[in-house]
């Protein structure tokens, strides 16, 4: 109602001043509400706890006991997301089961359904004689719209058959189509983040595998020889060749030779440290960072974990197992002037020295362990 009329307007026309003070009371607690909502757009607040803050809002605005809020989730299906009271959880999921109440028929018609009556009510035969055998009245549903799509409905209940006054039904209305922005927005914000995330991840991380990539070694190996040379210590850089992998690409295809890279990223991570980077640096190469260790022994263990990950047969379907080993090259960064190129160069240079060898072992380049003494 007009605050202006409430002033200017005659007791004929507009009744008791009084209860225009109530009417504007109203609308105040609306826009209240509704300010609410706007600070949430601009907040990171879940869907969940806003939603929570409106079934209980609602109360404080029109004059009824109880609300609940249905949404169809990105597969299709409804579910409710927040009720103001026990009776209404136990209540509300009926609906949902029974496929049948008022704030379904508002979600698929997209119409407002508005029951005085649920003990004379014969539209939902399933689902009024439950609520009212749990102690409600009335219900109301509204939908919740955003640009033609119907994401779901608002629910109010009475403890008692009546009707809302129609300023009600129009307040109850503007929250859920607030709500239902808000729902929306907050849809696609989240839309959004998984989709930056999950293009960073991409980025940084190998494909296949899902180990970091080149990339994010390389800035993994910077950060390790910058703490090195900020605190002293020591940090490890192991660079890992998979013996007569071709072998395996050649007997069984470049299938399998993936599905072999998988198992070993896999064997791999369980060797490794929590602390440790383990990269896919390319084709059957892989690097592990270890930063800020005490010791060469450090790596040493390392190592021999990568190499006893390695010795059980890899099971590889429709092959059964394949056997791998691995060579392994072993270079340090720490006190001197090291760049992370020519750490990730030494690893490589002592790992070919490691397969001269014969493979399935680890060597140390020497230049790197004389640095370090």
């Amino acid at each position: 109602m007009d605050p202006l009329l409430c002033v200017n307007g005659s007791r004929s026309e507009y009744g008791r001043f009084s209860d225009c003070e109530a009417a504007v009371a109203d609308d105040r607690r609306l826009a209240e509400v509704l300010i609410e909502f706007a600070h949430t757009l601009v907040g990171d607040f879940s869907i969940q706890s806003i939603l929570d803050r409106l079934v209980q809002r609602i109360t404080t605005i029109v004059p009824v006991t109880g609300a609940g809020v249905l949404l169809m989730r990105a597969d299709g299906d409804l579910h409710f997301v927040a009720a103001s009271d026990d009776v209404l959880l136990r209540v509300e999921p009926l609906q949902v089961e029974f496929g049948e109440g008022p704030c379904i028929e508002a979600w698929r018609t997209g119409k407002q359904v508005l029951v005085a009556d649920l003990g004379t009510d014969e539209r939902f035969p399933q689902f009024s004689p439950r609520a009212r055998e749990a102690g409600l009245g009335a219900v109301f549903s509204f939908p919740m719209t955003v640009e033609g799509n119907r994401i779901g409905a608002l629910d109010v209940y009475l403890r008692e058959p009546g009707k809302l006054a129609p300023q009600d039904v129009v307040a109850t209305q503007v929250l859920a189509d607030v709500a239902a922005s808000y729902v929306s927005n907050s849809r696609s914000q989240h839309a959004e983040r998984e989709a930056a995330e999950e293009l960073r991840r991409r980025t940084l991380h190998d494909e296949l595998t899902g180990l970091a990539n080149r990339v994010l070694l390389h800035d993994r190996l910077e950060q390790a020889v910058a703490k090195a040379k900020r605190s002293g210590g020591i940090a490890a850089v192991l660079f890992v060749d998979l013996d007569r992998f071709k072998t395996i690409n050649d007997q069984h295809g470049h299938h399998v030779g993936d599905q072999t890279l998988v198992a070993v990223a896999d064997r791999l991570r369980h060797a490794v440290r929590p602390a440790d980077t383990l990269a896919r640096l390319s084709g059957d190469e892989f690097v592990i960072v270890c930063e800020e260790i005490l010791d060469a022994a450090v790596a040493e263990n390392v190592a021999k974990r990568v190499a006893d990950a390695l010795a059980l047969p890899l099971p590889i379907a429709g092959v059964g197992t394949v056997d791998v080993s691995a060579s392994v090259g072993i270079a340090f960064a720490g006190r001197g002037v090291d760049l992370p190129e020519a750490i990730l160069r030494d690893a490589d240079a002592a790992m070919f020295e490691a397969k001269r060898g014969g493979g399935g072992r680890y060597v140390i380049a020497a230049e790197s362990v004389r640095a370090q003494r």
